[in-house]
């Protein structure tokens, strides 16, 4: 499953996501931007597991934003909504877990997530609050994560690209599938979104040469790590 990093800090939230989609046994079928951003709201979604249901849970999450103009509203019905999701069968054969960072009109920076399926982690098609942050993947050591620049206060930029440097090295079981063998699962490259109340950043922070059709292979290195060089752009429209 993707690797991600969801983190809240006073005014803003920070994401972290690689770009590879793949085959349960590992062969890349696509590299691509997976934070997908309201351009009307400051609310972002990231998801992992089969890629047509992170689109399509991504659109109807985004419709409900379009129908109430408002975080908490958007939020608010799909808390209520997963329930009747769940009682459809939908993603019953296509596990997917969608995380989301926003900007709550009561709340500030928040993150929360739900999964559609069992992994002993959280009950599923709930929508679970984590005002610490979230993040799916395998973390070094205490010890090392101090290594990488980890502190409470600091931004992604400043450990995330070491972080998934390790993460890119190590085989992982993916939780939806739980009998499949482990794969190499962090690839394509690694993005930095930040969620704002007036708008979205981006920054392309690393670049791997992994290609459609091949297995990640992590013994080919990041093409430059481009992190806190104040490259960013924008990708909405903002709002007022």
């Amino acid at each position: 499953m993707t690797g991600f990093i969801l983190k809240p800090f006073a005014d803003r939230v920070e994401i972290l996501s690689d770009g590879a989609n793949y085959t349960p046994d590992g062969v890349v079928v696509d590299i691509r931007d997976k934070v997908k951003t309201y351009p009307a709201l400051p609310l972002a979604v990231v998801g992992s597991g089969s890629v047509p249901v992170i689109d399509a849970l991504s659109d109807m999450i985004f419709v409900v934003a379009k129908a109430t103009e408002s975080v908490d509203g958007t939020l608010a019905i799909l808390a209520k909504s997963l329930a009747a999701i769940e009682s459809e069968g939908f993603a019953e054969d296509s596990p997917a877990r969608i995380a989301i960072g926003a900007i709550s009109e009561t709340r500030g920076p928040i993150t929360v997530f739900f999964s559609t399926f069992h992994d002993g982690a959280a009950a599923p098609f709930e929508l679970h609050d984590r005002p610490f942050g979230f993040g799916q993947g395998e973390y070094p050591p205490p010890e090392e994560m101090v290594a990488t620049g980890y502190a409470a206060g600091a931004g992604l930029a400043e450990y995330g690209p070491l972080l998934f440097e390790y993460m890119r090295t190590r085989k992982r079981p993916n939780p939806a599938y739980p009998d499949a063998e482990p794969i190499y699962s962090i690839g394509g490259h690694l993005d930095l979104t930040v969620v704002r109340g007036d708008g979205y950043e981006r920054r392309r922070l690393v670049t791997w040469p992994d290609a459609v059709g091949a297995k990640i292979d992590p013994s080919r290195g990041a093409q430059g790590i481009l992190f806190d060089d104040g490259t960013a752009f924008g990708d909405g429209a903002g709002w007022e």
